[in-house]
């Protein structure tokens, strides 16, 4: 699934105001299935942050290509050798983990950077610059 990203509105908060049951059950559903990530702009780049607790960075693949930001990983649960376990509590989710989104702009793929650190993912996406004018001639 693609989400496009968007200036944020303080305005269209509104709807979450008059229904905060409905949309904090959506929240958390969304949640579950799909990491849960922070996007700032600045004038020059974006800034994403992104949760993925537990996930080895070896197991995590980012992509960038245009406006377009890519993120698969795979959260796999760790089994041990012997008797299954009686769990009395079991709210954590394993498996893929993929999220699509559209950027506003064009990134520079050539300058964008990530680390890992402590289960978050840290994207620096540097904006593409347009090109210098050129004269063109005419024939």
């Amino acid at each position: 699934m693609m989400a496009n990203i968007a200036r944020w509105d303080p305005m269209e908060d509104s709807l979450f105001d008059i229904f905060p049951a409905f949309f904090g059950t959506v929240a958390r559903r969304a949640g579950d299935t799909w990491p849960r990530m922070d996007v700032a702009e600045t004038q020059d780049a974006y800034h994403m942050s992104v949760e993925l607790p537990g996930v080895k960075k070896e197991s995590i693949q980012v992509s960038v290509y245009d406006d377009n930001v890519s993120i698969n990983a795979e959260n796999r649960e760790e089994k041990t050798a012997g008797e299954e376990p009686n769990w009395l509590v079991k709210e954590r989710t394993f498996g893929r983990i993929s999220r699509m989104i559209n950027l506003p702009e064009p990134v520079d793929e050539t300058q964008a950077q990530a680390k890992h650190v402590d289960g978050v993912l840290y994207l620096t996406l540097p904006k593409k610059r347009s090109s210098a004018m050129k004269r063109l001639t005419i024939h």
